[in-house]
């Protein structure tokens, strides 16, 4: 269980700190991305965002096959935790509830083209089939991570 944690948190950090960088047609549209809210913005938020799973990521593989201290096993738990509440604050309460026009003109430019799996909801942004696979894995991290701290306990 720890090392399929290990394997999908690494995952989970390069797919964060990659997806807004690069473009995959249909998938990731990085140069959007940084025609909405600039390149040299979008580096330094990838930067600072690759902090917190990248010490997720690197004390996984550390602890690879091992048993991890108790105050790495809460510090997956946690950021695990936040990443899911954060998902949902970016993407599923504007897609739900809706949100201002400019982050609904931001969302509809940043991923224009982008192929799309939840239904519309009026003119409301929705995570495209990247983010929906991004927060699966999110959620899986997040019980997995649970599974491997309940564990130890």
């Amino acid at each position: 269980m720890s090392q399929a944690f290990a394997f999908l948190i690494v995952l989970q950090f390069v797919l964060i700190g990659a997806h807004d960088l690069v473009d995959v047609p249909g998938w990731a549209h990085g140069r959007q991305v940084q025609e909405v809210i600039g390149r040299r913005k979008v580096w330094l938020v990838t930067l600072i965002n690759s902090i917190f799973p990248g010490l997720a990521a690197g004390s996984a593989v550390v602890y690879w096959g091992r048993i991890a201290p108790r105050i790495v096993e809460d510090y997956w738990v946690l950021y695990c935790a936040l990443t899911v509440g954060s998902a949902v604050t970016m993407w599923y309460i504007p897609y739900l509830r809706g949100t201002d026009d400019d982050q609904k003109r931001d969302y509809a430019r940043m991923y224009a083209g982008t192929h799309q799996v939840l239904p519309e909801r009026g003119d409301n942004p929705r995570p495209n089939l990247l983010h929906v696979i991004f927060h699966v894995l999110f959620v899986i991290n997040l019980l997995l991570s649970a599974a491997v701290w309940l564990r130890s306990r």
